[in-house]
């Protein structure tokens, strides 16, 4: 392993801290939003829920006063009718046209008019006098038909030709020895009155709407375009006498211009104290529930901004401390590949000199001794330059390839066939070692694609590392193993010896270039063949042994 490459797997661990802090903190943030989106959630819940009720409770009141206010009225021509002046009986009608004329112009209670019925159902009199003109036969009214029939006093709506127009008749039966003299009637308009109008939530409150249970709309004066469909029905004729509320999707209108279009709305229902009316308080849905949910998002959003306010800031800090990092980073490569810069000119120097002394004690054999001797000291020193000669020729062979890069050139190989060729070299140097190398090859070739000079060199390597690790080791026999397998997924070269072994300090780093456990090495081999290997799509590893080192090559197989 490189300097630089370390220096890339520093800044590759600084950038898996960063995304680890980060992922942590997104997700304390995302449990922690999770967490108040369901309090919020909650809360809108129980605000939507307040808000309903209060809207019932309102409309339980307002109805209860309606009611309230119409009985009163209704009781005001019961209170009439008991007066002495009203006596229908005899021929005067005088008295009973005081009394109304009386009770229209200074009480604002019947503000459309009052009215005395005959028992024939026919007006006798009417203040104004053009509410109910005389002579117009009554008889079949289906009002008076009821108070006719109960003779008790009847609170009834009317439909007029006018469209503007929501009146309601007070109808109390004049009765004399319990004998039936007629009716009073009063007469009120609830859209002049204006309390039917009253919004109970300014911004959200829709309208209040009287009816009967039938699913007649009583006001406002124009019914609204959802008062003839089923779900209005099934809403008014819900066999309840207990206010109630409830939501639904009506057809609106906002005039008679403008297109019907459909709106949820939150309806409240209570019935009329004494009546067979329904007050209904209708709000539009998205509206109503507006503040709540307003309250929620300003809720969410500032939660979210104080949640990313630190995480931009974590950001920034850690982009911040990237950078210093990086530059401090820079200047420990730097460092390192002077390091390895110095270790390497020392190692080669320290190669070049071995043999370049080796050399100069080849020529001094050569040029000094008895002429006698002079053959045998020629093919000793001839012998001891070749053999320096190759070493300083593989050496510059080595490096060469490691400074420029491998490039395969990779052909059909027999990987067993080949590894017995390359092991077979080295039996020269082993039998002068006393040391024996034996070689296990499976049944059959094995085929690989790759360079034959590249592998040769790795297999070298590998077979003159045990030999050199044996070289000085005395402890029991000594023996060097080249196994061939073949595999499923591809092609092995095992060399095992049974030597010291790979020391502690040296075993993290034993692949980086210039690193070594040899007293005379130069640490490129290793190095070198892990690239080539690599470069071939394999691997070389050093594996766990009992016992002295193991080195497997990988390869990928060819086509058999």
């Amino acid at each position: 392993m490189t300097a630089p490459g370390h220096g890339h797997e520093l800044a590759a661990a600084h950038a898996r801290f960063a995304r680890a802090v980060l992922l942590i903190y997104l997700g304390t943030a995302v449990v922690a939003v999770v967490l108040l989106v369901a309090a919020l959630a909650t809360d809108l819940a129980y605000q939507q829920e307040v808000a309903r009720e209060t809207l019932l409770l309102e409309t339980e009141v307002h109805a209860y006063y309606l009611g309230r206010h119409l009985h009163l009225l209704a009781g005001e021509l019961a209170r009439l009718g008991l007066r002495s002046e009203v006596n229908l009986l005899d021929r005067n009608n005088e008295p009973e046209r005081s009394l109304l004329r009386l009770s229209h112009e200074k009480s604002a209670f019947f503000n459309v008019g009052v009215a005395v019925v005959g028992p024939d159902g026919v007006p006798i009199w009417s203040e104004p006098q053009s509410f109910l003109p005389a002579g117009v036969p009554l008889a079949n009214e289906s009002w008076f038909q009821a108070v006719l029939r109960t003779r008790s006093i009847l609170i009834a709506p009317v439909q007029t030709p006018h469209n503007r127009e929501s009146v309601l008749y007070m109808v109390s039966p004049i009765l004399r020895g319990g004998q039936f003299q007629g009716v009073l009637l009063g007469a009120i308009d609830l859209a002049l009155e204006g309390a039917m109008g009253t919004e109970f939530h300014r911004g959200a409150h829709s309208m209040n709407i009287l009816a009967t249970r039938t699913g007649l709309v009583i006001y406002p004066p124009q019914p609204p375009a959802f008062s003839s469909g089923a779900d209005w029905r099934s809403i008014v004729q819900r066999p309840s006498d207990e206010p109630f509320i409830h939501e639904a999707v009506l057809a609106v209108q906002d005039d008679a211009t403008a297109p019907v279009r459909p709106e949820r709305t939150v309806i409240a229902v209570s019935p009329v104290q004494g009546t067979e009316f329904l007050l209904l308080s209708l709000s539009n849905a998205r509206l109503f529930f507006g503040p709540a949910r307003s309250r929620l998002l300003t809720r969410l959003a500032l939660a979210l901004i104080l949640a990313l306010v630190p995480f931009l800031f974590l950001v920034l800090l850690l982009r911040r401390s990237f950078r210093v990092f990086e530059k401090s980073e820079l200047q420990a490569v730097r460092g390192e590949r002077l390091r390895m810069l110095g270790e390497a000119v020392n190692l080669i120097a320290h190669e070049v000199k071995n043999s370049l002394n080796g050399l100069r004690v080849g020529l001094d054999l050569i040029l000094q001794g008895e002429r006698m001797a002079l053959e045998t000291r020629h093919r000793q020193a001839v012998s001891g330059l070749r053999t320096e000669m190759e070493r300083l020729s593989d050496f510059t062979t080595e490096l060469l390839s490691f400074s420029k890069g491998v490039v395969p050139r990779p052909v059909s190989l027999d990987l067993a066939g080949f590894s017995r060729k390359v092991a077979d070299l080295a039996r020269g140097r082993a039998d002068g070692l006393g040391i024996p190398v034996e070689i296990v090859l499976p049944d059959g070739p094995v085929p690989v694609k790759a360079d034959p000079t590249l592998i040769h060199i790795v297999i070298a390597n590998l077979v003159g590392n045990a030999l050199d690790a044996l070289s000085g080791h005395h402890a029991g026999a000594p023996r060097v193993v080249v196994q061939v397998e073949r595999r499923e997924a591809g092609a092995a070269v095992r060399v095992t010896d049974n030597g010291p072994g790979v020391s502690s300090g040296v075993r993290a780093r034993l692949f980086e270039p210039f690193v070594t456990g040899k007293p005379s090495g130069v640490g490129i081999g290793l190095a070198l063949s892990r690239t080539i290997a690599r470069a071939h799509g394999g691997d070389l590893v050093m594996e766990d042994a009992g016992s002295g080192a193991s080195f497997l090559l990988t390869l990928p197989l060819g086509v058999g």
